[in-house]
């Protein structure tokens, strides 16, 4: 009896997997384009801009910016994420897809910051603009298409039935250089690549904005002081979104012994990854702070060093021109399943570490002795974040005929 339980159960799953695929094939390829050809009935406001990301409930850095300016500019802004309600059902799903079409189908420009499902299964109407930020600058490990054949990601066959990163009019990167990264990643003609920016990273030109932020942490952290701060931000690890996991792989006790009276470390795991922060033992001074509930942006400006490893936050941490780390404990691993763009020994602008000792010895080095090599990061900003100046937003909604 054992055995046939194990096969019907295996039966049942097959069978859910593939109602999954044909749910999303008749919606990606049927529904949405039916339901956006019905908007289309109406026309263009050329007041109206919609935005739109499936990962976050509010709108992401990249959209702040531009919503600002426009609306500022008599424009409508709708905004389209993540249902605040994990419990709500198919039905209320489908009403809000049906809404997002209708008001996409009437739009003048549509802006989402990663891969919106929803859009990729019909070309925007003449008259409207279909508009790729991306939530990461510069191009360092793969994604999209560049993963098809990796452990990472879809894999061939999924992107035939349902394919990613449809139809954009534009895609903004930082640079030129990574044009064919990205042409590559979203399987599109490298002429729809724009080097204009991102819109974030125009906060990092704020005049006194660094100083504000490092301010703001160390009230929010009193036990700080006056003492150095150090970020660790590692990326997720894990094959999937879904998947997504945080290893504690640092000796934070060796840490707060050898740095404690000069440093702290500010721990800051990606958002789809939580962690525990370690408490410190008995009469040991408080060194390890937990910041995952603070704006990434906020601890970029306030952190003298960060460590990190495979993450793209290091591209608009290079603005500020400060030391970085890269623990990259798991490299050979990560290479195998995810790989990189560039070799990875060649293109960190920083010292690598391998384990606690080593990133003790770097902090030192990068802190508190001469070893930090500012031209590298400089090298490394010029190449890869050339076209974020402080007026990414401003550009963007210029040359997409916003402005």
């Amino acid at each position: 009896m054992g055995v046939y339980r194990l096969r019907w159960r295996r039966f049942q799953r097959k069978i859910k997997k593939y109602y999954r695929r044909a749910r999303r094939f008749l919606l990606l390829r049927m529904v949405w384009p039916a339901m956006y050809l019905l908007g289309c009935l109406r026309k263009i406001d050329p007041k109206l801009v919609v935005f739109a990301n499936e990962l976050e409930e509010e709108p992401c850095d990249n959209f702040r910016p531009l919503m600002r300016e426009l609306e500022s500019r008599g424009y409508r802004c709708v905004y389209f994420g993540r249902s605040r309600s994990l419990s709500s059902s198919r039905v209320t799903h489908y009403l809000r897809m049906l809404r997002f079409f209708f008001t996409y189908a009437r739009a003048r420009a549509l802006f989402v910051s990663d891969a919106y499902t929803p859009a990729n299964g019909r070309r925007p109407r003449k008259g409207t603009v279909y508009i790729q930020l991306w939530h990461g600058c510069g191009a360092f490990k793969k994604w999209g298409y560049s993963t098809a054949n990796l452990k990472w990601g879809p894999g061939p066959k999924t992107l035939k039935w349902l394919p990613l990163h449809r139809h954009y009019t534009y895609a903004c990167v930082s640079s030129p250089v990574v044009i064919p990264c990205y042409a590559e990643a979203f399987h599109c003609d490298a002429s729809v690549i724009k080097p204009w920016g991102a819109p974030r990273t125009d906060y990092y030109f704020r005049p006194g904005i660094c100083e504000k932020n490092s301010e703001a942490i160390r009230q929010a952290f009193p036990e700080i002081g006056e003492r150095r701060i150090v970020l660790y931000a590692p990326t997720f690890r894990g094959n999937s979104n879904k998947a997504a996991r945080h290893d504690d792989v640092l000796d934070y006790h060796a840490l707060s012994h050898a740095l404690s009276e000069n440093a702290v470390l500010l721990l800051k795991p990606h958002p789809r990854a939580k962690t525990e922060i370690p408490a410190p033992e008995p009469g040991e001074r408080p060194f390890v702070f937990d910041a995952g509930a603070l704006p990434i942006e906020q601890l970029l400006c306030a952190a003298d060093l960060v460590i990190s490893d495979y993450s793209s936050l290091i591209f608009e941490y290079a603005l500020l021109g400060r030391p970085m780390l890269f623990y990259a404990y798991d490299l050979m691993d990560y290479e195998t399943s995810r790989s990189f763009y560039y070799p990875y020994f060649e293109f960190v602008p920083g010292d690598l570490v391998w384990d606690t000792e080593d990133v003790i010895a770097g902090i030192r080095s990068n802190l508190f002795e001469d070893g930090f090599d500012a031209e590298r990061v400089a090298r490394f900003r010029a190449r890869f974040m050339s076209a974020c100046d402080g007026s990414s937003a401003e550009r963007i909604l210029r040359e997409v005929g916003l402005l």
